[in-house]
């Protein structure tokens, strides 16, 4: 009886052993150029975009940029960065810091370490410092983008020369600007714990006391809100029937109040806001304050009533002036210098 012989064992294939590996690396390959794709396209439209803002007037600019970030992350590095419109608004920033994922490039974070300088035109330039100054930047293909300022700690100084932002202090700040439907956009404004210098009716509401601001508004006809400068887009908007409508507001100090319960705004020929908001006011001076000199109005109408000082009551901005009742209480408050 023979015997086969046996079956020479095959060597193991290496293929399959080498092709996860060979993926791998084809995949980072082509994330790798991917992102050097995606970090020049950015370079270039930025470039681009601040060609065509200084052929229409505005600046955007910048002494040195830095785009790193690899592998997931798009990180951009501003120094002396400036963004200015034609007629004299401008915000530049010492240091900018910009950061995006790979995957969400039309979402951007953004931070101010060094604080920034707000230009206003006539009035002089704010510097903006605090332990915080952030801001997020989404929703480009929308009119207006989602827009997120954020701030803590924030101190707002002015030189002595120079006319004083009406805030100089603030323990939180968040601004949002948010698109909505038939052409609107809504305005969040909150501060707390703020240092305020308003003039008028708010700041006799306020005087020295720390105070907590609340705004929040509709904007009609938003897509008009466009022009040359800021100027011009709001008489554009204007004229296209844009008007804002106030949903809450509210200026607390202490015992203090004045809230905006409702009303609809527009703004006149001269840059002031004209229209009308459904109020409460409600102050404690002493009794020697509101016979004396009426530093409230809707104390000095309360106490003429006997009544306690709290009222409802219309608050008219017309010809450049604010109304409370008979009392006049300042100028209304301007929302563009006229050229």
């Amino acid at each position: 009886m023979t015997h086969s012989d046996p079956t020479p064992s095959r060597k193991p294939r290496r293929r399959g052993l080498a092709l996860p590996f060979v993926l791998a690396a084809l995949v980072c390959i082509v994330w790798s150029v991917g992102w050097f794709w995606l970090r020049n396209e950015m370079v270039t439209r930025m470039d681009a975009t601040a060609a065509h803002l200084k052929a229409e007037g505005y600046d955007l600019s910048w002494t040195r940029r830095e785009v790193t970030g690899f592998p997931f992350r798009l990180d951009v590095r501003l120094e002396n960065a400036r963004v200015a419109e034609p007629s004299g608004w401008a915000v530049r920033a010492p240091k900018l810091k910009g950061e995006a994922m790979i995957y969400g490039v039309g979402h951007w974070m953004i931070v101010a370490p060094a604080g920034v300088v707000l230009t206003r035109p006539e009035k002089g330039d704010v510097v903006v410092t605090g332990e915080a100054l952030r801001a997020s930047l989404d929703g480009f293909d929308q009119y207006p983008p989602r827009i997120s300022i954020e701030g803590a700690k924030l101190v707002f100084t002015t030189a002595a020369d120079v006319e004083p932002f009406p805030i100089s202090s603030t323990d939180a700040l968040q601004l949002h600007l948010r698109a909505g439907p038939d052409d609107q956009a809504a305005i969040l404004f909150k501060a707390d714990g703020a240092k305020v210098a308003f003039t008028g009716l708010l700041g006799r509401i306020a005087q020295d006391r720390t105070a907590s601001l609340y705004w929040d508004s509709r904007l009609s006809k938003a897509s008009a809100l466009r022009g040359d400068n800021w100027t011009d887009a709001v008489r554009d908007w204007t004229a296209a029937g844009g008007a804002i409508s106030v949903e809450s507001g509210k200026l607390t100090a202490g015992d203090a109040l004045i809230e905006a319960k409702s009303g609809a705004l527009t703004v006149d020929p001269n840059g002031r806001l004209r229209g009308a908001l459904d109020v409460t006011v409600r102050e404690k001076p002493s009794p020697a304050e509101a016979i004396t000199d009426a530093r409230s109005a809707a104390a000095a109408i309360a106490a003429a009533a006997g009544q306690d000082p709290t009222l409802s009551a219309t608050l008219d901005f017309q010809n450049g002036r604010t109304r409370l009742g008979p009392f006049d209480t300042g100028p209304s408050p301007q929302v563009y210098v006229p050229r």
